[in-house]
């Protein structure tokens, strides 16, 4: 039997589709693009209609999870975690990165109005992501007394989509961030920077390799620090936009003998 939560974001996902798919023909999609995601023809425009469909798409996940779990359900809770009685719920929360992280994506999704589109949608993706996170590292905390069964219990549901997922997402918002940066370098100093930012990634992970008595919040600082200096030059080189090319070759020296030629 699904239950409410379920009935609840599932409702939502399909809103949200049936708001993208008009958006889509509203904003000068063709015929079958936007019920087509786009492989058959146009969507219309192509921010809303992608923001529509990343909100549908974290809709979904939230109805499995509620339906998965049985709205937070003590006999679900039993099952998936293989023991006879869920411990009484906690009342002490543990200090959480979820806030700073929020704050870094609309920071990105504001600068992104201003400055350029592919910022805002990178804002959008950071703030879907981080919320999913937030919402699910608050759930585990509740589950019960015991810190370790809540981390356990987070780490059996999360894991298998954080991984592949995040992983996806993080390194597609870095190489974005990265070839910004790039871009609006000079040609010599794009390649030090290149080679700057790989010899710190390099030295950063063989360092860490070699100290497996890091404790795991250090290491997720140096991650924050690292992926939030990334993003900040990012946006800041979007801002300034790309260096100018000037282009060199026979396509160039034929249109000046052309231009040559008329007068």
């Amino acid at each position: 039997m699904l239950t409410t939560g379920f009935k609840l974001w599932f409702g939502l996902c399909v809103l949200m589709v049936a708001a993208a798919v008009f958006a889509g023909y509203t904003t000068g999609g063709t015929e079958t693009g936007p019920i087509s995601l786009g492989w058959k023809g146009g969507v219309g425009n192509h921010v809303v209609y992608t923001l529509l469909m990343l909100g549908a798409a974290s809709m979904a996940v939230m109805a499995i999870v509620s339906q998965a779990f049985r709205d937070s359900e003590p006999e679900a809770a039993i099952e998936l975690l293989g023991v006879d009685e869920v411990p009484e719920a906690q009342s002490e929360i543990g200090n959480s990165w979820w806030p700073v992280f929020s704050a870094l994506g609309v920071s990105i999704l504001v600068v992104g109005l201003v400055v350029h589109p592919a910022v805002f949608v990178v804002g959008i993706i950071i703030i879907v992501a981080i919320g999913f996170e937030w919402t699910m590292t608050n759930w585990s905390e509740k589950a019960s007394s015991d810190p370790e069964l809540n981390s356990e219990l987070r780490e059996r549901l999360m894991r298998p989509i954080e991984i592949p997922l995040i992983g996806a997402l993080g390194i597609g918002v870095i190489v974005l961030a990265v070839s910004r940066i790039l871009l609006a370098s000079s040609v010599s100093g794009a390649v030090w920077v290149a080679t700057i930012v790989g010899v710190i990634i390099f030295g950063t992970a063989f360092y860490l390799s070699k100290r497996p008595s890091i404790s795991r919040g250090l290491i997720q600082s140096i991650l924050f620090v690292g992926i939030a200096g990334i993003l900040i030059a990012g946006v800041v080189s979007t801002a300034i936009g790309e260096r100018e090319f000037h282009h060199k070759g026979p396509h160039h020296h034929d249109d000046k003998s052309h231009m040559d030629e008329k007068e």
